[in-house]
């Protein structure tokens, strides 16, 4: 990422690192000033975990651990059929293995990668920002893990061409939605 706004992007989790509500708000006000990408997504792009807010305590261990090994690296979306499923790296795939040990959904995807959890996208508006149109990313799939991927649903702007800002979104079992994280993803990017 080398543009103006890629730079906000970055520069927005770590000029807030004192508080994780400012750090959001920024990068909320920058979603909000994307639109909807058009065209629909296809084919590879390259993701960054940009900002991370769980809960107490597991949001800094995860950030810790993400710091140092990050196995997502993206997505692959595939317009003609609306759909598409996360990559990556092939060192996390045993501990995804242990820790979803039912799940059948894991595609290769050459000798350092592999894909898996299934999205459907549609275009509507947004979960907390209804009087925008996004492009919301579906894991509520049956072959996805139902107590943790399915609980999953991401929504995606593009801030220019080749260049979203995503929001991930997570429903606690008690039906009360979450904003968990901030997320890039780029066109190809060297994948």
């Amino acid at each position: 990422m080398n543009s103006a706004i890629a730079e906000r992007i970055g520069i927005a989790p770590r000029s807030s690192r004192r508080s994780r509500s400012e750090s959001f708000a920024a990068l909320n006000a920058i979603f909000r000033a994307g639109k909807t990408p058009r065209p629909a997504l296809d084919g590879r792009y390259r993701g960054e975990l940009i900002a991370l807010d769980v809960a107490p305590g597991l949001s800094e261990f995860t950030e810790f651990i993400s710091a140092r090994w990050m196995p997502w690296q993206g997505k692959t979306f595939d317009a003609a059929h609306s759909s598409g499923d996360n990559i990556f790296t092939r060192d996390s795939l045993a501990l995804a293995h242990i820790y979803w040990p039912l799940y059948r959904g894991y595609v290769d995807d050459g000798a350092a990668t592999y894909r898996a959890f299934a999205f459907q996208t549609r275009i509507a508006p947004g979960l907390t920002d209804p009087d925008r149109p996004v492009l919301k990313i579906d894991y509520d799939l049956p072959a996805n893990p139902a107590f943790t991927i399915r609980r999953v649903l991401d929504e995606l702007v593009e801030l220019e061409s080749g260049l979203y800002l995503g929001k991930a979104h997570l429903k606690w079992w008690w039906d009360k939605w979450q904003t968990v994280a901030y997320f890039s993803l780029e066109r190809g990017g060297g994948m």
